[in-house]
């Protein structure tokens, strides 16, 4: 069997919030395999965004294990961490991030251009071009994204995510700002993408009909990570919660 795009074993994260530590990811269990696509659903501030962060190397986790694409990101510094992202990791964000002055395939070229590929100009309009074509935006190439809708933009983002063939790619509700029929548009196109190119999908979204279309659903609660499944059978102790109760009182109360 082939190794897992993510393989994420008792990760924990702590942050500080003043002078308190607070534990944001509590053993977490993770393990993803090419163009599988995995959402993960869960409230405000149960650690899900902290879990995407630390996927990515823009956070160390404490302890345990956090290998993406073949990479232990737990022994690679900032440099080596910052090529990892550009050649293996596609993100999409639900605030588009476009560069305001570049047009749609300006955009698209340039996350070819910082993934150092080796391709001359030419090559890398070719690409961004196709890209582009495979969300549906061949007639967008020249807008600037003032002159594309929210749904155009976050399609050029897909495009931009995914044009360099990521092993992995890190979707932060990304239909959060677009409306039911545009965001299953999106979702649509970025997991035939993912599936053709045989990557790994990670997708936060609060979008149960959404969720539903992904191949596994997790949820995330107070950092710890579970299928959904056992997430509604196993509800959170009475103990668990006054424990969660009094940290959340002594971190007001420092």
């Amino acid at each position: 069997m082939s190794t897992p795009v993510i393989d994420a074993k008792d990760i924990n994260l702590h942050l500080m919030s003043g002078k308190i530590s607070l534990h944001i990811l509590r053993d977490i269990n993770l393990e993803v395999r090419a163009a599988e696509v995995i959402a993960i659903a869960g409230p405000s501030g149960s650690g899900k965004t902290s879990l995407l962060m630390v996927l990515a190397g823009l956070e160390r986790a404490a302890s345990g294990k956090v290998a993406v694409a073949g990479f232990n990101l737990n022994e690679m510094d900032e440099d080596q961490l910052a090529i990892f992202r550009r050649k293996s990791l596609g993100i999409l964000f639900q605030n588009f991030h476009l560069v305001p002055s570049l047009t749609a395939l300006e955009n698209v070229s340039l996350a070819l251009e910082i993934a150092d590929t080796g391709l001359g100009y030419r090559q890398i309009r070719e690409k961004a071009t196709a890209a582009l074509k495979e969300v549906e935006l061949g007639d967008r190439l020249t807008h600037l994204p003032s002159a594309l809708s929210g749904g155009e933009q976050q399609r050029v983002g897909l495009a931009r995510a995914m044009v360099t063939k990521p092993r992995l790619l890190l979707a932060d509700e990304p239909t959060g700002n677009l409306d039911q029929d545009t965001g299953a548009l999106v979702i649509e196109l970025m997991f035939n993408l993912a599936r053709k190119q045989d990557t790994a999908v990670l997708l936060i979204t609060h979008d149960r009909v959404l969720a539903d279309k992904a191949d596994r659903r997790l949820s995330m609660n107070r950092g710890r990570l579970q299928d959904e499944d056992d997430a509604e059978e196993k509800p959170v102790s009475q103990n668990q919660k006054a424990k969660d109760q009094t940290g959340k009182k002594q971190a007001a109360n420092p």
